[in-house]
């Protein structure tokens, strides 16, 4: 591979041109105005640690979504969930073995529906507690505010290589998903993993 700079990386300084510089077939790299420095590619000024950005280049927005429900984004109180969460599940272990005590003859797989719903609203609520921030299905996401609101909110940044808009969603495989930010130009090069501890409380 023959690569060729006008101008010096380390002092800066112009070089002597030095014939050709551009080769070509399935093994060659042309990097006509870039550096390959320690394994690391260059070029313009495009970054080469998607992973490392400032937060603060990339314009991050928050735009709450609001349900037929819902005012300014809040669909629910933390707290209101946790309690649903907790009775329904009581409720629905007391169903599931009342057949086994009672001449009761109905059918126990509803109450095993019940409890697998209730027990997802206990386990959200403890992870709102604790991380704030969880994806909830496509681009929504749920978000816990300073006091007890639960939000739904969808966000999005400038995409620091082509200006576009970047969507946050939730990609990788099945048991090692990342929230990314994705850009709606050129999703399968341009993305971040995203970071929810830079986005700015939600006050209620």
């Amino acid at each position: 591979m023959a690569v060729e700079h006008i101008f010096c990386s380390s002092c800066g300084t112009k070089k002597e041109a030095s014939g050709n510089s551009i080769s070509s077939g399935d093994k060659s790299v042309n990097t006509i105005g870039s550096e390959i420095i320690d394994s690391s590619i260059h070029i313009g000024d495009n970054y080469n640690d998607s992973n490392n950005i400032d937060p603060n280049i990339l314009n991050i927005k928050r735009h709450l979504v609001n349900l037929p429900w819902s005012s300014n984004g809040k669909v629910a109180n933390r707290s209101s969930i946790l309690k649903l969460g907790t009775w329904g599940s009581l409720a629905s272990i007391i169903g599931f073995l009342l057949p086994y005590f009672t001449s009761l003859s109905y059918l126990p797989h509803l109450f095993i529906l019940g409890l697998g719903v209730s027990l997802t609203f206990v386990m959200l609520s403890f992870t709102l507690k604790r991380f704030r921030f969880t994806h909830f299905w496509g681009l929504n996401n749920l978000e816990a505010g300073t006091k007890d609101g639960i939000y739904l909110s969808k966000i999005t940044c400038d995409c620091p290589w082509c200006k576009s808009e970047m969507k946050l969603c939730i990609v990788g495989p099945k048991n090692y998903k990342k929230h990314t930010f994705l850009c709606q130009r050129n999703p399968s090069q341009h993305r971040i993993i995203f970071d929810s501890t830079v986005l700015p409380d939600i006050n209620e």
